[in-house]
């Protein structure tokens, strides 16, 4: 028996390229620089014992063939990186790669341009300090709200409510005029001021208020409010605006708050008109730092004095289709932020003097680059995977306790674009084009260890961002001082009641505008401008109406029963319940000869 022997041979040493799989490889920013830098994935250190290698020449690499192992020494570049795909949508600030379906159903990007960063700081010139013209006179209160809620609006409410009445055939009777749709806006505005607990105690015996009362009947108001209509429904079929109902307001609004003069430094933000109603379905949102946390959500954009420029009214993935603003091809490519941000900016009077600020929301390096080249400035707070990887101090070794506070880092692209961080109570990132961190100034942060407050520096970007960051705030904060009440089922309702506030609050912003310009120290109040809107816009002959009793309070007879008022359609009417139920005359019918 013969028996067998291994044979060994000397056979070529294969290449490791056959046992991993191909990588794109990136640039490096210099020849010494390793060019597998960058891949997350590390290749497995065993090859599979049942490989089979592809039976093409050895010395000719295949399709599937790759350079440089694992193993080999990489160099991480310094200043020189490739700008990531960032994504603008809510994206998790750990940075976890999304699923592999979501990746091939996100829409295709344009190439990434090539960042470089150097540490260097922003020195542009400061822009212009804004100057308001004087005018000749003051208007009244009056006549500043019909600046922007005009008489041509109060015509147009008129026509759809009397057309949605005939529509609807509810009481054929009901007709109405600009002057009575006039009553009817200035008795939301007093109810803004004076606002009970329900409506109808405006006109009750116990609680009754004679500038409402006085000017229409608790009937009509009711049935006003139940009639009043914004735009034609027999339209609606056509159209994929979901605001359909409240679009001519608001586009009106828009049209004369753009044509107002704006200053230098404008800030976009998110407004919430409040509504916990359900019957908007999921137009109705959610932020949980508001403070009206349930309600509409609107993107705008202010001046720093808190006059509101231009509103965005969100409706979901096709909010600026449905307003039919038209998009380039560049940004169509961008995130849905910055289109928004995009779309705000282009309606701006002048962009070459004028500074953007917003939060982290927006921020994006793709806005901040494409702002840029339209010679419009931008400052805003940014997260860390929307800003391209800067070679900044990293956020875990910044929140030491041994890095004290006020510690800050910074660097710059070739192109412009400041990148900053910066520790406060907690670690805030800034991307801005208008300021950089020079000089460095002091603000006073309360330390909880020695229970005083104490001086920490603060880069100027910063203390820029803070002083420019709240018109949104501003205006917010107005409204909310005297915000008409609005409650009823149809959800738009409460749009058209801000429509009204937003109209109120900007006629008095611009009108401290004019008082400051002539050198007038006192002006009237936003209370005080609201109660004389009021009285002009109710100077029509008023509609008398007697008080009437509510079961509400203690000694009242029975339940509310209105007092014959002169309405027209009213035929007759129930006599008063201390008449009908006094129990002391006979009330049957008396026949007589005649």
């Amino acid at each position: 028996m013969v028996r067998p022997y291994l044979i060994i041979r000397p056979v070529q040493q294969l290449s490791t390229q056959l046992f991993y799989g191909k990588r794109a490889t990136v640039v490096p920013a210099h020849p010494s620089i390793s060019d597998d830098e960058g891949s997350e994935e590390e290749d497995d250190d065993v090859a599979d014992p049942d490989f089979l290698p592809p039976t093409h020449n050895l010395d000719t690499p295949g399709p599937s063939d790759i350079g440089p192992s694992a193993k080999r020494k990489c160099v991480q570049p310094a200043l020189e990186v490739l700008e990531e795909d960032d994504d603008d949508d809510d994206d998790d600030d750990d940075g976890e790669p999304a699923p592999q379906a979501k990746r091939q159903t996100k829409k295709e990007k344009p190439a990434a341009r090539l960042t470089t960063w150097r540490k260097a700081d922003l020195d542009n010139p400061a822009l212009p300090e804004y100057q308001h013209c004087p005018p000749d006179f003051i208007d009244t209160p009056f006549q500043y709200f019909s600046r922007y809620f005009s008489p041509q609006i109060i015509k147009h409410i008129t026509y759809q409510t009397n057309l949605y009445a005939t529509q609807k055939n509810i009481n054929t009777t009901f007709t109405t005029t600009e002057d009575e749709m006039m009553n009817f806006v200035a008795i939301l505005m007093y109810m803004g001021i004076a606002e009970l607990p329900a409506v109808e105690d405006y006109w009750a015996m116990e609680t009754r208020v004679p500038q409402v009362a006085n000017l229409m009947s608790s009937k009509r108001f009711r049935l006003m409010k139940r009639l009043v209509l914004f735009n034609d429904n027999t339209q609606i079929p056509g159209t994929i605006d979901r605001f359909f109902k409240v679009q001519p307001l608001f586009s009106h609004l828009n049209a004369v708050f753009r044509s107002e003069p704006q200053t230098p430094k404008q800030s976009v933000d998110e407004v919430m008109v409040a509504y916990k109603g359900k019957t908007a379905g999921n137009l109705r949102q959610y932020i949980k730092n508001k403070p009206d946390k349930w309600g509409f959500k609107l993107f705008a954009r202010a001046s720093e004095d808190g006059f509101i420029h231009d509103m965005v009214l969100y409706q979901g993935k096709n909010t600026l289709e449905a307003h039919g603003v038209p998009l380039t091809p560049e940004q169509t490519a961008m995130g849905v932020t910055s289109q928004i941000v995009s779309v705000l900016a282009s309606t701006m009077s002048s962009s070459t003097t004028t500074a953007i600020f917003a939060d982290n929301f927006f921020t994006s390096l793709e806005i901040v680059r494409y702002l840029k080249d339209k010679n419009c400035r931008y400052t805003g707070t940014a997260r860390d995977n929307r800003i391209g990887r800067p070679p900044l101090k990293i956020i875990k070794e910044m929140e030491n306790k041994a890095v004290p506070r006020g510690t800050y880092d910074y660097v710059t692209i070739d192109d412009g674009i400041l990148a900053l961080r910066w520790k406060d109570n907690r670690i805030v990132t800034l991307l801005s084009t208008d300021m950089g961190a020079e000089p460095i100034s002091s603000v006073h942060r309360y330390c909880s260890e020695t229970k005083r407050k104490e001086q920490v520096s603060c880069p100027a970007v910063i203390k820029s961002y803070n002083a420019n960051m709240g018109g949104i705030d501003k205006s917010d904060m107005l409204v909310h001082l005297y915000r008409t009440p609005m409650k009823s089922k149809r959800w738009y309702m409460r749009l058209f009641a801000y429509s009204v506030d937003v109209s109120l609050t900007n006629a008095w912003v611009f009108y401290r505008r004019d008082c400051k310009a002539i050198g007038l120290e006192v002006g009237l109040s936003l209370k005080i401008f609201r109660i004389q809107v009021f009285k002009e816009a109710s100077s029509q002959r008023p509609v008398t109406s007697h008080p009437r009793r509510s079961s509400a309070f203690p000694g009242s007879l029975s339940t509310s029963v209105d007092i014959p008022t002169p309405v027209r359609g009213h035929c007759s009417h129930n006599p008063e319940s201390s008449v009908r139920f006094d129990m002391s005359l006979f009330h049957a019918p008396v026949y007589t000869n005649r």
